[in-house]
């Protein structure tokens, strides 16, 4: 069997997808780093394929994304969510996380689809109380999203947001590949995600120490709010999520969704 490498996030929601990868005997490498510089190592031809954000793929023609697995929710996400001072429809400036381009333009697009408002958005470091110093609202992801203190603000959970939108589910980040993701390597990764899956609590133990949680709040993100199935009900959310951003001029329109 061929030894494959791929570009993994280092964060609590993607272990489940990556736990035994890198292992001496594990067929698949994984390098971990930040989002920004996975695509680097796809393009420089040090990656079979890489975990990113729906936004990065739908925004650069080109790749293909792998069959059956996703990050993904299908009702709150807990750790993806907007925190305003005002009601939503007087939002006028509103903070992105400078983190997350996915989440960012997901706030952006429900705000003009469903409340038909653009406020004024600038990224900013995430911090609730810096950003609510200068802005209306913010956005907020990770554990910061999570941990939050919400007393006295409009809070706006953006998984559950869609849901409600679309009654579809959410794709935050899949695997994808400079072209088709080769059979076997598909097949390494789903098998991958339904062992994470299967033994989530292991994963969770390793995760919730990793990322300083608690284990319980690690083991119910890990098991009851993130969904790693991509099925077609999650890819019919992923085209959903596209025609979103094209709607509100988010991303630039590019051939139809593919997939290995």
């Amino acid at each position: 069997m061929k030894q494959y490498r791929v570009g993994s996030v280092p964060y609590v929601n993607a272990k489940p997808l990556v736990h035994r990868f890198g292992r001496p005997d594990s067929p698949v490498d994984v390098v971990l780093e930040v989002p920004s510089q996975l695509p680097t190592l796809l393009e420089s031809g040090n990656a079979d394929a890489i975990l990113v954000s729906s936004y990065d793929y739908l925004s650069t023609p080109g790749r293909a994304y792998a069959p059956g697995v996703c990050i993904g929710s299908r009702g709150a996400v807990e750790s993806v969510r907007l925190f305003s001072k005002v009601p939503i429809k007087g939002i006028e400036s509103l903070a992105l996380d400078q983190s997350s381009l996915t989440s960012n333009n997901l706030a952006l697009g429900l705000l003009a689809d469903r409340y038909h408002i653009h406020p004024n958005a600038r990224t900013a470091p995430p911090s609730l109380e810096g950003m609510l110093a200068h802005f209306d609202a913010c956005v907020l992801i990770g554990d910061i999203g999570m941990m939050a203190p919400s007393e006295g603000l409009v809070v706006m959970d953006l998984g559950a947001e869609w849901v409600e939108h679309t009654n579809l589910p959410f794709v935050w980040a899949l695997w994808v590949s400079q072209g088709e993701t080769p059979a076997e390597l598909a097949r390494l990764l789903q098998e991958e995600r339904d062992w994470g899956v299967s033994n989530v609590e292991e994963v969770a133990r390793l995760a919730s120490v990793q990322a300083r949680w608690p284990y319980e709040t690690t083991l119910n993100y890990l098991s009851q709010t993130i969904d790693y199935t991509l099925d077609a009900s999650a890819e019919r959310g992923l085209a959903a999520y596209r025609d979103l951003l094209e709607r509100h001029l988010l991303i630039r329109k590019h051939e139809a969704i593919a997939h290995s």
